[in-house]
């Protein structure tokens, strides 16, 4: 049976190179947009040892709430963007105190044509020349409830902002790209950000065979990889 359901994983793989966009199944647009060589699950990890710090709104133990800072930051001028984006995220996990936190996350190519194509939530506008990934199921506090007619205080801004400033796209023998902005979801999707990476001078080619995206903040670390190979939309490198 094994061989048979990885014939079928491959050839299912494959739809979006022998089908038509609009000919798309909703059970295949679901499945580029979550199981895709542009969609791929990994996990934030807690490091341990020297690295290891307690993030904000987590303990070392990975529970809501340990060793909250005393004050909450707000939204200053200028600070993180919020936009909806929709999708539910992925559950927390139980903290395992004999064991380092992990949380899955799913990190998609949102500015990739097929992902698009596949019905992907819309986009902010200055996505033209600019690489967008996003990440759902990110380590950070559900938002707190707001008063009527008052503004919420975020209380993932540091996180955030350490979010937008350890993330980069690395590829082997060549200079990292760095985020420069950073948008968040609202409500309940709260856990994802859009993270925008510029499609600079010298952009990823198919020569580089792998990118990776590598985020480092508060104690987390997170490393996906992906082959540009399996990322082909029509001839063509699309990401």
């Amino acid at each position: 049976m094994l061989p048979a359901c990885l014939a079928l994983r491959a050839a299912r793989n494959e739809f979006w190179k022998s089908k038509d966009a609009a000919s798309w199944s909703n059970d295949e647009k679901q499945f580029l947009l979550g199981q895709s060589p542009w969609a791929r699950e990994g996990s934030v990890r807690m490091e341990e040892g020297e690295n290891r710090r307690t993030a904000p709104g987590y303990g070392n133990n990975g529970r809501l709430g340990g060793d909250m800072p005393d004050t909450r930051p707000g939204v200053p001028p200028g600070g993180v963007r919020s936009v909806p984006i929709g999708e539910a995220p992925p559950p927390r996990p139980n903290p395992d105190p004999g064991h380092p936190m992990q949380f899955r996350v799913l990190v998609r190519w949102e500015s990739a044509k097929p992902v698009r194509l596949a019905g992907a939530p819309e986009l902010p506008e200055l996505t033209g020349q600019f690489y967008v990934i996003r990440v759902r199921g990110l380590p950070l506090m559900p938002p707190p409830k707001a008063k009527p007619g008052e503004v919420a205080p975020n209380p993932n801004e540091a996180m955030l902002r350490a979010i937008e400033q350890g993330s980069r796209l690395e590829r082997k023998n060549k200079p990292g790209i760095a985020c420069v902005h950073l948008f968040t979801g609202s409500g309940d999707a709260a856990t994802e950000v859009l993270l925008f990476f510029p499609r600079e001078a010298d952009p990823i080619q198919l020569a580089d065979k792998f990118v990776t995206l590598e985020s480092r903040f508060a104690p987390f670390h997170l490393s996906v990889k992906f082959p540009l190979k399996d990322m082909m939309y029509k001839s063509e490198l699309t990401l």
